[in-house]
């Protein structure tokens, strides 16, 4: 055997002794002992690493890592707890995954299955079915749904929830009611995208020198010392910057 292809079976020996000493699952050890370089980079980097991690930063590291391997990981053990929990959380959290993979259908369906007796009105299960509802393209039912949440809280009030039903009243084609509700929004809203957002609309109502306006004011508050954009936020301030 090679000298490079035995340093490799050593060192997937240790992790063998390794994982059983620490109770890590069985089957590390066919993976270490039948695979042992590619099963030593796995083991270190979805067991060692997030023992060693201690920051935010790099468990999302590890975190990215595992979906990139495993792009389905979490979808999957999401849908395994709601099935065996069926606890409102379990399946609150399932329909969150869902949403994020663009299975806005199943994500409805989710929310709706949650939304009854007790939990018939409460507030977060209702707006974020109206935001499903939404990325399904159904404008009206996801104002539907807000009008219900807002007749069962009156003084309700979450940002997100608000330009929701500003980005259903647009693709409903309700311009001026969206441009009224943009505003509102973007007197407060933490983050780039509802004056963005704004912007674009103004264009569409055919006021670009104000739509300029806004989105300068996006690009300079992006650059402002201190601030501290989300993927998201980024994303917005490029939008803005190719709309300026």
């Amino acid at each position: 055997m090679p000298i490079i292809g035995l340093l490799h079976l050593l060192i997937a020996i240790g992790f063998v002794v390794h994982a059983n000493k620490t109770g890590r699952p069985n089957y590390w050890m066919f993976i270490l002992l039948f695979v042992p370089f590619a099963g030593s980079i796995a083991y270190i980097l979805f067991e060692l690493l997030p023992e060693l991690a201690d920051s935010r930063r790099s468990r999302k590291v590890v975190a990215d890592l595992r979906t990139v391997v495993d792009p389905h990981r979490d979808y999957r053990q999401l849908g395994e707890r709601a099935m065996l929990s069926g606890t409102v959380e379990t399946k609150c959290k399932f329909a969150e995954e869902c949403e994020r993979k663009g299975m806005w259908e199943e994500a409805i369906d989710l929310y709706r299955e949650v939304a009854q007796g007790i939990y018939a009105e409460d507030a977060e299960i209702l707006r974020r079915l109206a935001r499903a509802e939404l990325g399904a393209g159904d404008a009206k039912a996801a104002m539907a749904t807000l009008d219900q949440l807002r007749a069962a809280h009156p003084d309700y009030q979450n940002q997100d929830a608000h330009l929701t039903y500003a980005r259903a009243l647009e693709k409903d084609g309700r311009l001026q009611d969206a441009a009224t509700e943009y505003e509102a929004l973007s007197g407060y809203f933490v983050g780039m995208e509802a004056r963005t957002r704004y912007a674009l609309l103004l264009q569409k109502l055919g006021e670009p020198i104000e739509a300029r306006k806004l989105l300068s004011e996006v690009v300079r508050a992006s650059k402002a010392p201190g601030v501290v954009l989300s993927p998201d936020d980024r994303e917005w301030v490029k939008v803005a910057q190719r709309n300026a």
